[in-house]
């Protein structure tokens, strides 16, 4: 009897946490995503990467700590470099921003430079190249201070975006009405979040949800793939075109995120094996 009054004052407490959660800014981030075709959690990367970008280049190209870190990433990855542009220009900046955070990142590049020419070589060198198991002193003082020391500060940004909306999933998981939208035709979450979303997930029924979704999901773009590889057969192509038309475009987002977004679970997540020994 013990137990089962456990169970409902763990329930109610569950329920409760849903209810305060409904009236969250997170979950109108989630409810909003959820409305858009596709993954939710590459939408909600894709915004949350372009606002950190306004907040960064409108706020904080002086602040120290932002400073630092773009230091020791040696400026942003490719991706955000690019994205960071867009957003200058829809601050009407004509570069100032950029310019200013890059300003000690290239002061910073020149000084390492400059003690990596100041290193001074064996005086004997064995003909024109060293030896394959020796390195120039020149090459191995780059290596050592050049080389970035941390991830672009927006691709960590991205990357706690990703596992809190994966967190989210989990807790509204039980919740009717996101269970509506989630189910919903248009939400096909990507590989790399639907593994997020199942590495937060505790309890067994969580993780038998979630994959069961995926499981339906993916067996739907698996038949439209099929479907509209058929329909290109000469005496099928007068055939009306349906959904199966933009499986393909779908294939590409599920395995590789929406456009925009790096595959930050991979990294994360992701260790490929590795053989050990003699083969």
């Amino acid at each position: 009897m013990e137990r089962a009054n456990h169970s409902s004052l763990f329930a109610e407490s569950d329920e409760s946490e849903v209810s305060r959660n409904k009236r969250s800014i997170p979950w109108i981030r989630l409810e909003d995503a959820l409305h858009t075709e596709g993954c939710p959690i590459c939408a909600i990367v894709n915004n949350s990467a372009r606002r950190h970008l306004i907040s960064l280049l409108y706020e904080y190209v002086l602040d120290v700590s932002v400073r630092k870190r773009l230091h020791a990433s040696f400026g942003f990855c490719n991706h955000h470099a690019w994205l960071a542009k867009e957003v200058e220009h829809e601050l009407h900046s004509d570069g100032q921003h950029l310019g200013t955070l890059h300003e000690t990142v290239a002061q910073l590049e020149l000084h390492k430079l400059k003690e990596a020419a100041a290193v001074k070589r064996p005086k004997k060198r064995k003909g024109f190249w060293f030896k394959n198991d020796e390195i120039d002193p020149i090459v191995r003082r780059l290596d050592k201070t050049i080389a970035p020391s941390d991830e672009c500060l927006v691709c960590r940004g991205d990357r706690r975006t990703e596992e809190f909306f994966a967190s989210q999933c989990v807790l509204m998981y039980a919740d009717e009405e996101f269970r509506a939208l989630y189910e919903s035709e248009i939400v096909m979450p990507c590989r790399p979040h639907f593994i997020c979303v199942v590495r937060e997930s505790c309890e067994p029924n969580e993780i038998d949800y979630f994959l069961g979704q995926q499981i339906a999901k993916v067996e739907r773009l698996s038949t439209r793939l099929t479907l509209f590889l058929e329909r290109h057969a000469v005496e099928r192509s007068n055939e009306p075109r349906g959904s199966e038309w933009q499986s393909w475009l779908k294939a590409l987002e599920h395995f590789s995120c929406k456009q925009g977004v790096e595959r930050l679970w991979d990294s994360s997540v992701y260790h490929a094996p590795t053989t050990k020994g003699n083969n």
